[in-house]
Formats: structure tokens, C-alpha cells, sequence
């Protein structure tokens, strides 16, 4: 299976997109609380644009990147439907395309798990680069199955590790779907400069 079959049999209806917010409920807060109106947000790893597509809706200028352009088709499609104002746009996350200090915020859901430790850290480097403030969300060790194949689902432990030579500010588990008070679905971590 590649990124865009695993995007075609899941598409983004409105009680989806609604799902999705209630199970990033706390990731998404914090995003709000973290980056100013009317600033731009980098979103990387596109998938189905929905968390960026909500996002539009609340005000803020968001560009989403993916390297696959058949992704980012889908998630084009799913803003048209869903009347968003992302902006998305093929690239690299590992030599983004933009100016140092672009965007106030860079976030992603579901992106860093599919990479070993050093990718994970040339990656962040790379988003601390064009913003002063990386969240991302990621499947926690709770997390029921792996939906693509390749996820890593780890401990918020494991993550600090990762993320040791970065200052994180916070680290906290969720439920998200399927997930949890006592087995979180869901991992957000801020990590800032």
C-alpha cells in the first residue's frame, strides 16, 4: 500500500473531520494556544489536510507540505469539499523551501513516527529552522495497530530520549481514538528553539 491508497479508502466526510478534532482535541489546543492570529502555521506531511482544513477555519494562514503529489491531490480535494483555505504545496521536509523564521508555528500528526532517530532529529532541525515552535502529535505504545505498517509506537520516554538535544516544553500523552486515560492513543510534544 502506498500514501495515496491509504488516503483514497479513508476519506474525509464532515463527521470525520469533526472525529479527527474531537480525537486531537488537547494537540489542537495547544497549537491554538502557541501561534498567534494571522501568522502562517507549516503543517509537514499533508495527509488527508484535515487538521490543517479545521485550522484554516479558526483564522489562521496555513501551508501544508507533502512530497507526494498524489497526497496532496486528496488533500486538495478535501479542502474544496470542506470549503478550507490551506495553501499545500509539494516539498521536501528535509530541505523545506523557505526563508529562516517563515512561520510562527510548524506542527504535524502521524509524521515522525515513520522515521528512525537521526531522521527524527535532521527533521526537527529542519522545522526549527523555518519556526520558532515545532508540536507534533504521533501514535502512542497504546496505540492499537499500525495503520500504515511502519509506525513506531513508543513511550512519551522514548520520545524524550529522541528529543533530548532539543528544549522541550512539554510532553503529554492523550487518549485519542481508540485510546485511554489509563492507555493514551496519543503522543503531543512541543519542542521550541
Amino acid at each position: 500500500m502506498n500514501w495515496q491508497q491509504y488516503y483514497e479508502e479513508r476519506p474525509v466526510s464532515l463527521e470525520r473531520l469533526i472525529n479527527d478534532i474531537c480525537d486531537h482535541k488537547p494537540f489542537l489546543v495547544e497549537i491554538t494556544s502557541s501561534a498567534k492570529k494571522n501568522k502562517e502555521i507549516l503543517e509537514v506531511g499533508s495527509g488527508s489536510g484535515a487538521l490543517s482544513i479545521f485550522l484554516s477555519h479558526l483564522g489562521y494562514k496555513i501551508i501544508s507540505i507533502d512530497k507526494d503529489e498524489e497526497v496532496l491531490n486528496i488533500a486538495r480535494r478535501n479542502n474544496a469539499y470542506l470549503n478550507g483555505k490551506v495553501t499545500f504545496k509539494k516539498a521536501d521536509a528535509y530541505r523545506l523551501p523557505f526563508k529562516d523564521n517563515s512561520f510562527d508555528l510548524c506542527f504535524s500528526q502521524g509524521f515522525f513516527e515513520h522515521f528512525n532517530d537521526d531522521d527524527i532529529r535532521k527533521l526537527l532541525r529542519e522545522q526549527l529552522r523555518v519556526a520558532k515552535v515545532i508540536i507534533f502529535s504521533v501514535p502512542a505504545f497504546w496505540y492499537p495497530k499500525q495503520d500504515f505498517g511502519d509506525e513506531r509506537l513508543m513511550k512519551k520516554d522514548d520520545w524524550s530520549e529522541i528529543l533530548s538535544q532539543f528544549k522541550v516544553e512539554e510532553a503529554a500523552y492523550y487518549a485519542g481514538r481508540e485510546g485511554t486515560e489509563a492507555e493514551p492513543s496519543q503522543i503531543y510534544c512541543k519542542v521550541i528553539k
